[in-house]
């Protein structure tokens, strides 16, 4: 027979281990989604780190607009054939056209239009193709593959 203080003493030990895993899930949880967010946020940094370098050695506006929408486009898998290309094109032009901006024509601070723009554009991809821009998605892991095919 267990003797009552020892049960007590279970419980409580019992307790503490339930808020223990509750703890670790939610800790797991946030991990996952504040790392997810720290992936997403350099994808980012790094597609309009390229658009800027596109447009660097462009002046012509038009041109300039294209070579950073065309890096971009093809960096994310899309090709002048798939439907939708022109509408993406477009639309990803307002970003390349506010960067073209900083770095050719006007002075002053576009940064914080840059920013916007790229999220108007991020949600109107979302809502238009239900997923995420592919340049802003996880990139799948390579997976081993032997040499040797038996």
């Amino acid at each position: 027979m267990i003797r009552p203080y020892l049960a007590r003493l279970r419980a409580a030990a019992e307790g503490a281990e339930r808020a223990e895993a509750e703890f670790r899930q939610y800790a797991e949880r946030r991990l996952e989604t504040m790392s997810a967010e720290r992936i997403r946020a350099y994808r980012r940094s790094q597609l309009v780190s390229d658009m800027i370098e596109s447009a660097r050695p462009i002046a012509a506006r038009a041109e300039c607009v294209a070579a950073q929408t065309g890096c971009v486009l093809a960096q994310a898998g899309w090709s002048e054939s798939d439907a939708g290309y022109e509408d993406v094109r477009e639309e990803l032009g307002r970003v390349a056209a506010l960067v073209h901006a900083d770095l050719h024509d006007e002075p002053g601070d576009v940064s914080s239009m840059v920013v916007a723009a790229l999220a108007a554009f991020e949600n109107w991809y979302r809502a238009r193709f239900g997923s995420e821009f592919p340049a802003l998605q996880p990139r799948a892991t390579n997976t081993f593959q032997p040499l040797t095919d038996f």
